[in-house]
Formats: structure tokens, sequence, C-alpha cells
């Protein structure tokens, strides 16, 4: 192994428990409603905020990629939740954010065809105007743009975020969720 890939390693295992291809990491919270937003929904179930997924998304984000990813979440305080409420929160939680993901994604692929649409007409402008050099250029360069951005985001950005969001799920083996004093549930997401 090259002084690099110890180093990784080195730096690695400070954050999780490492064995073979397989990751530890420990989310540790004072308390489940520290992870609730309050001021979303009707209260049928809990939303939560962005916390316990961007701490997820930043752990996916630090190993590298042959690395499966078990998470261990320790809430010290589950309040007026029960075990079975907060990992049924948690997978409804995991499920509207992929729900979300994929709202995201259609809009993005709508608006980049729009995009292309305005871009494409606008060109179809500046051709017809190309006896004045000065409106031919502006325009052309005003409808190119329109089609780059909108190539940009129906195809690449929304490639990039759909690669994240596999890479995510892969990463993901299994979460576990734990009271502080408590034996360990495993809740699949």
């Amino acid at each position: 192994m090259g002084k690099t890939k110890q180093l990784k390693m080195q730096i690695l295992q400070h954050y999780f428990s490492i064995r073979d291809n397989l990751a530890t990491l420990k989310l540790v919270y004072d308390s489940f409603s520290e992870l609730i937003n309050p001021n979303f929904g009707d209260g049928s179930i809990e939303k939560l905020n962005d916390k316990l997924f961007s701490d997820i998304r930043e752990a996916v984000l630090l190993l590298p990629r042959k690395f499966k990813l078990n998470l261990h979440i320790v809430i010290r305080d589950f309040g007026d939740y029960t075990k079975e409420e907060c990992e049924n929160i948690i997978r409804q939680n995991v499920f509207l954010t992929a729900y979300r993901v994929f709202k995201e994604n259609r809009r993005k692929l709508l608006s980049g065809f729009s995009l292309i649409g305005a871009g494409a007409a606008i060109l179809v402008v500046s051709y017809l105007l190309r006896e004045h050099e000065l409106w031919f250029d502006l325009i052309n360069i005003s409808g190119t743009l329109f089609v780059w951005e909108g190539v940009n985001m129906a195809f690449l950005e929304r490639n990039l975020e759909n690669r994240a969001t596999r890479a995510l799920a892969r990463s993901i083996r299994n979460i576990t969720i734990e009271g502080e004093q408590e034996e360990t549930v495993c809740a699949q997401p």
C-alpha cells in the first residue's frame, strides 16, 4: 500500500470503524427532536430537517467508492417518540427525499428543454436578421447561451445529480438506531 493510501486510511479511521471494505460511522444526537422540522406537514408524519441527511451525504463523500457504509445512529433521548416511531420517520423521510430528488430532476429536464427550445427560436430569428451584422451577432450569442444552458441543465446537471444519488443509495449498507442504553435495532431504508 502506498504512502498516500496509508495516509487516507489513517485519516478515515479517525472517523469510521473500518474493516475490509465496510466502514461504520456512528452519528450521535442528543435528542430525536433536534432532527425534526416542526414547521413542515400536518403532523401525520414528521419531516426530518436536513441535518441527518447532510451528515450521511458528507460520510458518503468522504469514503472511497469501494467502501460500503453502515450508519449507527445513537439518539440519547427519544423524547415523545418510541424507537419504532423514529425508525418509521427515518424510513418515510428516505422515501420523501427520493421523491424530492425525482421531482427536482424532472423539473430540471423540463426547464432545460424549455431553454433549448427558446434558444433554437432565438437562433432562427438571428438567421433571419443575418443582414444586420450587429443584431445577428447579439441575437446569435443569446440563442447560443440559451441552448448551452438548456443542455447543461437538462443533461449534464441532472446526470451528475443522478449519479450522486445512486452512489449514495449504493453506499449505504444498513442503518441501525439505538438509544444510549438500549439494544441495537436495524432500520432498512
